[in-house]
Parts: structure tokens; sequence; C-alpha cells
């Protein structure tokens, strides 16, 4: 996993002042030195002449233009740059016209910022074509379709983006702070980081944890530093309020453990810690060697003794037989017994893809209608099956067919044609590589590929693949395979919903 991103928003903060602008990176500097678990950027805002009309630039009774005028660092903008890129943060800045935009881009900032206020302005957007490095983009007051379209926008350009989750209130109470959807920025942009740019009290340190474990990565908070000439606003932290939140942000981290798409593993405490209140198995009569233990044979109760079998390593999958005679009420003790593959392997390889199955459904971004008839497609024996093989939901089958094709990584499926189908693969993740005659095709997430009836073809993925094929009806039969050796028997019906 990447560093998370914590940006610090000087904005009016500085107030105009070059010097008290550099004491505020100072203090955050002796703040940040020694966390090595994050990425630390400031931000600062430009705004041009251009971005006030000529006949209010100079005016003092509108709140907004005083505050802004007055608050512009105009030659000493560069100075504070290098004082944030000489305290070793990320350079960041929000630009609020095109011309500030191309006054950053020339003095290689690193971050752009799109301010919530400018989500939809799309002069401004424009103006980012050029920019190569990062973008991230605040979403309050922004609607879906406008949000969809930004997206759309920046997919387009193909650009470097993110969004962050953020609510525009200052100071934002608790009740509307709506950290869930973070969730729901994550599931619908999949392909980006999402963030949170706070605005809640500067005191809260719990809606950063939650942020964290709702899976956003980059950070905003708004900073400021009391002295006897400048005060604070209500939504920005001291550097004290900046040390605690980010603290809770680490208590954050170490709590949630490692991020990973795999099940944790588990210390020798654990394992012993449990062992203790498991069942050891005992003889409920005399066994023979060289008997193959059943259920009949066992009985379970505590307490078990160091290296005895245990409940579960009993079931299904698993078969023991007896190395010597064990008498009735002992226990059954590992280095007593061989495991039976003979009776286990059958069962466990169906039921070991069954798991790979729903796995894979579950990491994925792809919805599996729960009334799909799924069947394991294992051209040479279910033991071979991630090596040749695909797992095939049959969704719709009337005049025209629907099904998604699910490939594990690295596994092919051998050369075929059809009679009677015509079929259009759409590539909804991963991807795939086709082989007609001499020619490869290699597709990925988004591309579409159709392949005409009677065409001989043949199919592969490197990282794991799930396709939509949609075609005209399922034939049982119309599927001709060009090798012989291809079982007959090659499909075995399974489901992962029950």
């Amino acid at each position: 996993m990447k560093k998370p991103l914590f940006i610090f928003e000087m904005a009016n903060n500085h107030m105009g002042d070059l010097s008290h602008g550099i004491k505020i990176i100072q203090e955050l500097k002796k703040i940040t030195k020694n966390i090595n678990q994050f990425n630390f950027s400031i931000k600062l805002q430009l705004r041009d002449n251009s971005f006030f009309h000529v006949d209010h630039i100079h005016r003092k009774d509108h709140k907004l233009i005083k505050r802004f005028t007055e608050t512009r660092l105009g030659g000493d903008f560069l100075k504070l740059i290098n004082e944030i890129k000489k305290n070793d943060f990320i350079t960041m800045c929000t630009p609020w016209d095109e011309q500030a935009t191309k006054y950053l881009i020339d003095n290689k900032i690193d971050i752009l910022k799109i301010a919530s206020c400018s989500f939809n302005d799309w002069y401004l957007l424009e103006s980012f074509k050029n920019f190569k490095k990062k973008i991230i983009a605040s979403t309050a007051g922004a609607s879906l379709l406008e949000i969809d379209k930004v997206y759309s926008f920046f997919k387009n350009k193909k650009k470097n983006f993110s969004f962050m989750h953020c609510v525009g209130e200052y100071p934002t109470p608790d009740e509307n702070l709506h950290l869930n959807q973070i969730d729901f920025l994550k599931k619908r942009y999949s392909d980006i980081d999402i963030g949170y740019s706070t605005h809640e009290k500067p005191d809260n340190y719990n809606a950063i944890s939650i942020a964290i474990a709702k899976g956003a990565c980059i950070f905003e908070k708004h900073v400021g530093l009391k002295n006897e000439k400048y005060g604070i606003n209500s939504y920005s932290a001291t550097p004290e309020m900046i040390e605690k939140w980010l603290a809770a942000a680490q208590q954050a981290y170490k709590i949630l453990g490692n991020f990973s798409h795999k099940r944790k593993g588990f210390s020798s405490k654990e394992i012993s810690d449990l062992r203790i209140l498991q069942r050891g198995a005992y003889a409920k009569k005399n066994i023979k060697k060289d008997t193959i233990i059943k259920k009949k044979d066992i009985y379970l109760a505590m307490p078990n003794v160091k290296g005895q079998l245990i409940a579960k390593e009993l079931g299904m999958f698993i078969a023991y037989k007896t190395k010597k005679v064990i008498l009735k009420d002992q226990p059954f003790m590992l280095k007593d017994l061989k495991k039976n593959s003979e009776v286990a392997v059958k069962s466990d390889k169906r039921f070991f893809i069954r798991d790979k199955i729903k796995e894979k459904v579950f990491l994925s971004n792809v919805v599996v209608p729960k009334s799909s008839k799924i069947e394991i497609s294992h051209h040479y024996g279910i033991d071979k099956f991630f090596n040749t093989g695909a797992v095939l939901f049959h969704i719709i089958n009337k005049e025209y067919s629907k099904i998604l094709v699910m490939m594990f990584k690295n596994q092919s499926y051998p050369a075929h044609y059809h009679n009677k189908k015509t079929e259009t693969y759409l590539i909804l993740e991963g991807d795939l590589e086709i082989k007609i005659k001499n020619k490869l095709v290699k597709l990925k997430t988004g591309d579409v590929y159709t392949i005409k009836k009677n065409t001989v073809h043949s199919f592969r993925t490197k990282k794991g693949v799930i396709f939509e094929e949609i075609a005209t009806k399922y034939i049982k039969g119309d599927s001709k395979y060009i090798d012989k050796n291809i079982h007959k028997n090659r499909k075995t019906r399974i489901s992962i919903f029950n």
C-alpha cells in the first residue's frame, strides 16, 4: 500500500504575511519530521488579478473580495513555495482561474487542487489539460451527474486524479459529516483514490479514524497559527491540534492492521490461546492399525493435549488412517496417524474451486445475479482446472444469450469454434488474450471484441479476467473443440450463494 497523503491547507491562514507563512511551515515540520508512514503536503491558493472584475478588485465592502486581495502574497508566493520544498513537503496549490493554473504549471507545482466551488467550472478544468502530475478535486455540493462528468472528463484526458469527499459547511457539525459517502465514492469510482477533506470542528479526532476505516487515503485539514497579530477561524486547527489529529490517524492505522485483500496471519500466541479451547479427538473403542477413522470411531472432548488431533482438523476434506492400535478413550495423536488422500482429494478440489470463485466474486466490482446457473468447465479434468478451464455464469438464454465468464490468473481456454453462435466479449475487469489462427488480440477492461461462428479461437489471461459474453442463443453441444483429448464430461454444476 502506498503512503496516505495528509494535506495541510494554509489558504488564508498565512494572512498574506510571508514570515507568518514560514512560521506555520516550520511548526508543521516539527510535528511531522518523525512520522514516516505518511506523505505530507502544504497547500496554498492562488488567484490572478483576472479573477476579480476590474471595477471591484479594490472594493473593501465585499467581504470575500477584501479577504482574497488582502491575503495574496504577490511576489512572495514563490518564496513560500521554496520554503515548503526546503522542509520536504509536497507542494500543492488551488488555482482559481486559468492564469493561475498556467503560472502553477510553469513553476512545477507537484499537485493541483480543484476547490468544491470550482468542481464544474469547465473553463478552469480545461486549463488543467497540460498538467502532467496529480490532480485532486473536492466534491462538496456536486451532484452525482456532475461528479460523473468530471470523472469521465479526466479519464478521457488520461489524468492522474482523485476525488475527496467534502462537506461545504464551515465548520461542519458531526451529524452532517456523512462519512458513508466515502464508501459510495470508492464503490462508484473504484479505480481512483478517494480522500476526505475535513471541515469538522478542529478538536474532533474521531472523524479522521472513521474516514481511514472507510478506506480514504488522502486527508486535508485547514491549519492556522495564533499569535498577537493574527487569530484563527473556527474550522482551522492549531499545530497542537494537528499533532493530536495525526496521532489519532496513526492509532487508527495501528488498530486496522495491514491493508490487504487476503486473510491476515496469526500470531503463535493467538493460535495457542485458541487451541486450548478446542476439543480433542478420542477413541470410542479400540481401533486397529491401518484403519480409516470414521465419525463413529471418534468422540470430541476437552481437554486436548499437545500433538493431539483436534476438532478443526477433522471434516469432509481430510481423512486419517491409524499407524498403530489406538485404545478406547485414548487420544488420537497426530504422530500415530497419516492422512489418507484417496478419500479426501475428490471432494476437496471441488470445494476449493468453489471457494476461489466466491473470493473472486467478492473482490471484484462485478455484480453476479444470484439466479445465475454456474458451471465449472474443466476440459482436462478438475485437477487441472486452474491450468485450463473457466467458470460460466449463465444469466440469460432466450433468443440471445448472456454469460459471465470468469478465469483465474494464467488460466487458458482451449481452441474451439461454434457452429451456430456468434459471440461478443465485453471485458469487465482484467485482461484477455484471444488467439485466432496466427493473430493475437489483447483486450483489457472496457474492450469489446466479436467472434463470428465457425471461427476457431482460444484465449488465456495473465492476471485473471471476468468478461461478459453476449451471443445468439446458447445451444448445448454447439462448441466444437479441436483437441480430441478434451473430456466429454468437462462441466460440473455448483452453487456459491448458499
